[in-house]
């Protein structure tokens, strides 16, 4: 079998060095959707905090849409955290997530027309939002919420994963995949139960995704195999590949083959017999400093395989030629040196008590805002390592679970706490 995939030392070396995202100047691409609408396929974004559309076309992924939520209350662009393309009678509508926030807009004639947003009234500050099955669902560290057509919650479940959310996905109605601590954990919607959980072999935690195709077999990539599972965490075969990351698999569920990305590059399996069928370096095929790990396979005049690769997005054809990829550009001053966290020393406390918040993650030296269940409390700024200590007054509200919101106002990061006010 020939070799999968091949990269010197030295190349290696230089992609580890720029895909540190807390050195990096430009803001990368790890993550998306895409879809297949009328044969012609659409890319989205959310990892520069806007809301980016892109389509395929004339051998070109072209830009046709990039908007940031604005927080009147604030007087402030915010940002977005994630999106997901659905189509409804025959109409391309795009979901997109900002805080307590979901937006949907509609694309026609390439154009993003906002159709409506709904603003949460329980202090929910959804990370993801997807489509599990036929249905829209949001996610949060309170956990998932399905809803309907009219967007009214019909369901939901305690099922989280705080500190990775793009690892929680569903491809049909009944079960949810998340990938967290080491193991695949299935859960069954109509029990309510984790039906199977299967060990993984990881160096680090991150950003994975698995794949449930139409027979119900669950396929995942870890830092060492592709693997292949039936319902009840039977393994029923594998294929090893080079011992870097495993990231995404995916599929679009149209042929026999599914895919998976592992920093290097992608890697085409049979699914039947989990044997590589062809396979691409993407270090420098989208442009330089590439590192795949976002993965989404779609439908259109054969598959087109799209990847969130670092520096550019990446659409390939089912062979793993290049069709065309879009150059991360737009700039940051600075980066957060870790990542987003809050703590409390006490999750609980009456009016008029004291309580120390502390946190990280944001950019060194800048005023960060802190927000007690919606009004700014005080303004405060940041170490040189992006951290801070400040203890806050339980200010004079009735007896309720209420969010602790801190925003920074150059990075725009933002990240919450719950707290509960008693009597």
């Amino acid at each position: 079998m020939k070799k999968v995939i091949f990269l010197s030392l030295a190349v290696l070396l230089a992609v580890f060095a720029i895909v540190n995202n807390s050195q990096s100047k430009i803001k990368t691409y790890y993550s998306g959707d895409a879809i297949s609408f009328n044969n012609e396929v659409y890319v989205g974004s959310t990892n520069t905090d806007s809301l980016e559309i892109l389509k395929l076309e004339d051998g070109q992924l072209k830009l046709i849409a990039k908007i940031k939520p604005f927080d009147a209350k604030l007087n402030r662009y915010d940002k977005f955290y994630d999106l997901k393309f659905s189509v409804e009678d025959n109409h391309l509508f795009v979901f997109a997530v900002s805080g307590f926030t979901l937006y949907k807009y509609e694309i026609a004639n390439d154009v993003l027309n906002p159709i409506t947003s709904q603003r949460n009234t329980y202090w929910e500050w959804y990370t993801r939002v997807d489509k599990f099955g036929h249905n829209l669902a949001t996610i949060s560290d309170k956990g998932v919420k399905i809803w309907n057509k009219d967007l009214q919650v019909i369901d939901a479940h305690k099922f989280t994963n705080a500190d990775n959310p793009h690892n929680i996905k569903a491809d049909g109605d009944r079960f949810i995949l998340n990938v967290q601590d080491g193991y695949l954990t299935v859960y069954d919607r109509e029990t309510r139960l984790e039906k199977t959980k299967i060990a993984l072999n990881y160096k680090e935690t991150g950003n994975r995704q698995a794949y449930q195709d139409g027979n119900s077999q669950l396929y995942v990539v870890d830092d060492y195999y592709a693997k292949k599972f039936d319902l009840d965490g039977r393994l029923l075969g594998s294929f090893q590949h080079l011992d870097y990351n495993g990231y995404d698999m995916s599929g679009s569920g149209y042929t026999d083959y599914v895919y998976f990305s592992n920093g290097l590059g992608v890697v085409k399996l049979d699914k039947n017999t989990m044997q590589a069928v062809s396979s691409a370096n993407t270090v420098e095929m989208g442009g330089p400093s590439g590192w795949a790990m976002g993965l989404k396979v779609v439908y259109a005049d054969g598959e087109k395989i799209v990847v969130f690769n670092n520096s550019n997005i990446l659409v390939m054809d089912g062979n793993l030629k290049k069709l065309a990829s879009y150059q991360a550009t737009e700039e940051t001053d600075t980066a957060s040196l870790e990542n987003l966290y809050l703590n409390l020393d006490h999750t609980f406390g009456a009016p008029g008590a004291t309580v120390v918040l502390n946190g990280g993650g944001y950019f060194p030296n800048e005023d960060l805002h802190i927000l007690f269940d919606g009004t700014e409390n005080m303004i405060i700024k940041s170490d040189n390592r992006g951290r801070f200590y400040q203890p806050l007054v339980v200010p004079s509200l009735s007896a309720d679970r209420v969010d602790i919101k801190v925003d920074g106002e150059i990075s725009g990061l933002t990240y919450s706490i719950s707290f509960t006010v008693t009597e």
